[in-house]
C-alpha cells in the first residue's frame, strides 16, 4: 500500500497509538477494579475521569463496529451529512485526559507520566479527528469520475467527496504560501507499506494521513492562537466546503474543543502565580 503522509500527520497517528496503548488498558482496568469492588464490598477509590475515558473509548469501537457490520448504519452515514460533527466523540479520551490532569494539578497530584499522557493526548488529537471522518466520507462519497465524486483535478480527489472538501489555499496559489509548500513538498514521507490483506478498507486507510494534516491545520490554528494560519503554516492539501454545514459545524466544534484544552494548559501556569500574589496580600492585610 502507497503512502503519502507528512511528518507531522506520522506524528500524530504515533502518539494516537502510543496514548491508546498507555490510556486504554489503564481506564479499563480501573473500572475492572471497581466493578471487583462491588462484588466483594471492598472500597476502591473512583477517578471519575478514568470512568469517563473508559465510557468513550467503548463508544467509539461500538460506533465503529456497528458501522463496519450493519450496512443500515452506513446507509446512515452517507444519507446524513449531520453525523460528520457526531465523531467528536473520537477525540473526547484525549480531551478528558487532559482536563484530569487539569484536575490533577490543582490537588498537586499530577506525575510525569501524566504530562507525558497529556502530551500524547495533545499531539493525537488530529489523529483522532482523522480515522471518524475517513469513516464518514468513505460511506458518503462516490469513486472519482463519477456523480458526486471529488473532480479529477482536485488534490481531493479519490479521497473526499467534493460536497465536503476542496483544493486548499496552498494548492491554488502557492506563491502566496511559500511555507506551507515548502512543507507539503519537503516535510513528508512517501512509501509503501504491507497492506495485511486490507483490500476491503484500503482506501480508507489510504485517506486517513490526509485527513490527519487537516485536523492538524485546525489544532494548530487554535493552539498557536492562530499564528500558524497568519504565517501560512499549513500541511494539509485540502480544505473543507465552508458551505457544507455539518462539516464547518464540526470543525467549529472541535475547535471549541482544542481551546478548551488551550485553557487547560495554558490557565494553571498564568493563574497560580497570580492567585497566589493576591492570597499573600489578602493574608497580610488580614494580619
Amino acid at each position: 500500500m502507497a503512502v503519502d503522509v507528512s511528518y507531522f500527520s506520522l506524528a500524530s497517528l504515533v502518539s494516537l497509538g502510543l496514548f491508546l496503548a498507555l490510556i486504554v488498558p489503564r481506564s479499563l482496568a480501573h473500572v475492572g477494579h471497581l466493578l471487583t469492588g462491588l462484588v466483594t464490598r471492598k472500597s476502591v477509590p473512583i477517578d471519575y475521569w478514568l470512568i469517563g475515558i473508559a465510557a468513550a473509548v467503548l463508544a467509539c469501537v461500538g460506533l465503529a463496529a456497528i458501522g463496519d457490520l450493519s450496512p443500515r448504519a452506513r446507509d446512515l452515514a452517507a444519507s446524513s451529512e449531520a453525523v460528520a460533527f457526531s465523531f467528536l466523540l473520537f477525540a473526547m479520551p484525549a480531551l478528558l485526559q487532559v482536563l484530569r490532569a487539569f484536575a490533577h494539578r490543582r490537588t498537586r497530584t499530577i506525575s510525569l507520566f501524566s504530562r507525558l499522557l497529556v502530551a500524547l493526548a495533545v499531539l493525537s488529537l488530529p489523529a483522532s479527528m482523522a480515522i471518524p471522518t475517513a469513516a464518514v466520507l468513505q460511506a458518503s462519497s462516490a469513486p472519482v469520475g463519477q456523480p458526486g465524486g471529488a473532480p479529477a483535478d482536485n488534490p481531493a480527489a479519490g479521497l473526499a467527496n467534493a460536497g465536503y472538501f476542496t483544493d486548499s489555499e496552498p494548492v491554488n496559489d502557492p506563491d502566496d504560501y511559500p511555507i506551507a509548500t515548502f512543507l507539503m513538498r519537503n516535510a513528508s514521507w512517501v512509501g509503501t507499506i504491507p497492506d495485511l490483506r486490507l483490500t476491503r478498507h484500503l482506501r480508507f486507510y489510504r485517506e486517513i494521513p490526509v485527513y490527519t494534516a487537516f485536523w492538524l491545520d485546525q489544532t494548530t490554528d487554535i493552539l498557536s492562537f492562530e499564528a500558524t494560519d497568519v504565517f501560512g503554516v499549513e500541511v494539509s492539501p485540502i480544505a473543507h466546503v465552508r458551505a457544507n454545514w455539518a462539516i464547518s459545524l464540526a470543525v467549529l466544534l472541535y475547535k471549541t474543543l482544542c481551546a478548551v484544552v488551550l485553557l487547560a494548559i495554558t490557565f494553571d501556569p498564568l493563574w497560580s502565580p497570580l492567585a497566589e500574589a493576591i492570597q499573600k496580600r489578602f493574608r497580610r492585610r488580614r494580619g
